[in-house]
Formats: C-alpha cells, structure tokens, sequence
C-alpha cells in the first residue's frame, strides 16, 4: 500500500511505505508474570526429558531359548505393573526379577509354568532425599513347558542400575 500526503500547496509528496508492525513476540515485555509464562511453556514441552530420570527398555519381546522349543497352550500377553520406592541406591535386577516372579505366580494359577514373550521397560525417578521411585512395566505370556523356568527376566545386558546398598521402602501394585 503506498501513501501519499499533500502539502499545503497542493504538491504530492511521496512517502516511504511505513514498516509492518512488529510482531507480538518481538515486543512483550519482559515482566516477572512474562518469564513465569516462558518457564511454564519449557516445563510442559514433551520434548524435555527430565535429566533426573532414568528410562530403560529390553527392546522387542524375547523369550529363553530352552523354554520356546518346548512349550505349548500360549495365553496372553498379561501385564504388571509395580511400583518401588528405594533407599542410597536402585538394584534393577532384583526389581526386575521380583516383578517377574510375581507375574510367574500368576500364569501358575492359570495352570501355566513358564513365562514367554517377555517384556520390560521402567523409569527411575530421582534421587529426591536419598530415595528413589521406580516403575516398572512387565509383559509375558505364560505357556505350559517340559522345561522348567529360569526365573530370571530376559535382556539383563540393557539394565541400568544406581550403584550402592539398596534398602526397598515400599513395593505397589498398579
């Protein structure tokens, strides 16, 4: 759009075209209530790992080799989930496997023996005055086997654990 403004004789006088207005982000203030807002923005933004968190997965399904060759009457997969809170230092063996024994009792009751198709993932939170809050999420069909099971969880190469002596607070069933 362009402007031209008369002067009083009457002559046109060409004027600059007036820039666009800047935009609205270039111009809030910075005020207590502004950077509050922008710090809110960052804290929810699903891109932001929390760095206090520690997320590990055994990846795809997986199940010991001895009990696959010799199972059948596959049901599931059943899912559990615990949650732990730990003391100085988290064991995610001993977490793991407690998850997965309780999971194991289970397929016993439903006349099963074994654990196959077996999954994991969990999250440690913390530490926030010495403890830790750990969430474990189990998968596993349960099948009936000539073998016994080995009562151990599968993929232990891709855990992480908080060294030291871990003292466990308390134990949930979600």
């Amino acid at each position: 759009m362009h402007f031209r403004v008369r002067s009083a004789s009457g002559n046109s006088i060409p004027q600059p075209q007036p820039s666009p207005p800047p935009s609205p982000s270039k111009t809030m203030p910075l005020s207590i209530s502004g950077v509050a807002n922008m710090f809110l923005k960052m804290r929810h933004s699903p891109e932001r790992v929390k760095p206090h968190h520690i997320e590990c997965s055994s990846g795809e399904p997986q199940s010991h080799p001895d009990v696959t060759e010799s199972s059948s009457g596959k049901t599931g997969p059943f899912q559990l989930t615990e949650t732990f809170v730990c003391r100085d230092a988290v064991n995610m063996f001993t977490l793991l496997a407690a998850t997965r024994d309780t999971l194991l009792k289970y397929a016993i009751r439903l006349g099963s023996n074994t654990l196959v198709d077996e999954q994991w993932k969990y999250t440690i939170c913390g530490p926030k005055h010495a403890t830790y809050k750990i969430q474990i999420t189990y998968t596993a069909c349960t099948v009936r086997s000539t073998k016994s099971d080995p009562h151990k969880p599968v993929a232990l190469d891709k855990v992480t654990c908080v060294p030291g002596c871990m003292t466990i607070l308390q134990r949930n069933h979600d």
